[in-house]
């Protein structure tokens, strides 16, 4: 977040350095698209092997505790999916 910090402050972006120019009236720094987007992915959860799940499903006993390694690949893949588009809709919207 830093580095694109950094990145906006280059541009000149007069809405991120909270000028008063084209932040509409609002105190402070406005978030750039690909903070944004930065932001949406990790909060998606995006996790190839589960580990933890397989280490308490282990310790519980479980039969397969790897079980679970396709559904959470699927279930991560669908959430980030999820978090792209919806970047990519907000996006042209304020473009628009």
């Amino acid at each position: 977040m830093e580095e694109l910090g950094k990145l906006e402050e280059e541009r000149g972006n007069p809405a991120y350095l909270g000028d008063g120019r084209g932040t509409e009236g609002k105190a402070g720094r406005v978030a750039s698209n690909e903070m944004c987007t930065f932001l949406i992915l990790n909060i998606s959860s995006l996790q190839l092997i589960p580990v933890n799940m397989i280490a308490y499903r282990q310790q519980y006993g479980s039969v397969n505790p790897a079980g679970i390694i396709a559904p959470a690949i699927v279930a991560t893949a669908v959430s980030t999916g999820v978090a792209i588009v919806y970047c990519k809709i907000k996006d042209r919207r304020r473009r628009a």
